[in-house]
C-alpha cells in the first residue's frame, strides 16, 4: 500500500466533519511490517489531527466555550428539549435553573431523560423536588453543588449531582408530570468537551 493511499480519505473533508470511524478505516489499511513504518507516522499524524480538532484538551472543557442559553416551557409543554449536542460534539451540562422560582404546580413525576438520535429515551435523573429545590437554591435546581431545603419533613441537606454529559446526536429532555400553571422560563449553562 502506498502512504498516498491513506490521505486519499481526508482529501475532500473537512476535519470538523470526520469522525473516529473514519480514522479506524484508515487505520484498517496500515500494518505493522518493516516496509509500513511509514504508514504507521502518516496514522499517528492523521489521529493527531483528528485530536486537535474534536478533542483538543483531552476531555477537559474547551477554553471559551461556555454557553448560557434560555429556554420557555409554556402552559402546554409536558416535555421540552434544552441541550442538542451534534455530530461529533460532546457537552457538559453546568448548571439547569429556573429563571424565576414559583409554584408551577409541575407535579413530583418530573425528570430528565437523554434522547438518543434514534428517538429512544433513558431517564437519567429524578427532578420529582425540582420546585422545592429551586424556590430555595435562587431557581438551580441542577449545578455543581445543589440545596435541597427538606420540605414536607425531610433533612435539608447540600448534594452534588454527577456530571451530566450529552453526547453526539443526543439530546437532553426535561420531561414533566404536568405542564406548567404559566410559563417558566430555564436557564442552562453548558460548555464543549469534544466539538
Amino acid at each position: 500500500m502506498n502512504v498516498d493511499d491513506l490521505l486519499d480519505p481526508l482529501r475532500y473533508q473537512n476535519l470538523r466533519d470526520y469522525t473516529a470511524a473514519n480514522l479506524e478505516a484508515i487505520g484498517g489499511g496500515v500494518f505493522t511490517e518493516r516496509d509500513t513504518l511509514e504508514h504507521l507516522r502518516m496514522l499517528d499524524l492523521i489521529a493527531k489531527a483528528y485530536q486537535s480538532v474534536h478533542l483538543p484538551t483531552l476531555g477537559n472543557p474547551i477554553p471559551q466555550s461556555t454557553v448560557c442559553t434560555t429556554v420557555s416551557v409554556g402552559t402546554s409543554d409536558a416535555s421540552k428539549d434544552l441541550v442538542t449536542a451534534s455530530t461529533n460534539e460532546v457537552i457538559e451540562v453546568v448548571g439547569l435553573s429556573v429563571k424565576i422560582p414559583a409554584s408551577y404546580e409541575l407535579g413530583s413525576n418530573n425528570y430528565l431523560s437523554i434522547r438518543t438520535a434514534s428517538g429512544d429515551d433513558a431517564k437519567i435523573m429524578d427532578l420529582s423536588r425540582m420546585e422545592y429545590i429551586s424556590s430555595s437554591g435562587s431557581g438551580v435546581f441542577y449545578g455543581i453543588d445543589v440545596f435541597d431545603p427538606g420540605n414536607d419533613g425531610g433533612t435539608p441537606q447540600h448534594f452534588n449531582p454527577k456530571k451530566l454529559l450529552v453526547n453526539g446526536g443526543d439530546t437532553l429532555v426535561l420531561i414533566l408530570q404536568s405542564a406548567p400553571a404559566s410559563t417558566m422560563v430555564l436557564q442552562i449553562a453548558t460548555r464543549k468537551i469534544s466539538q
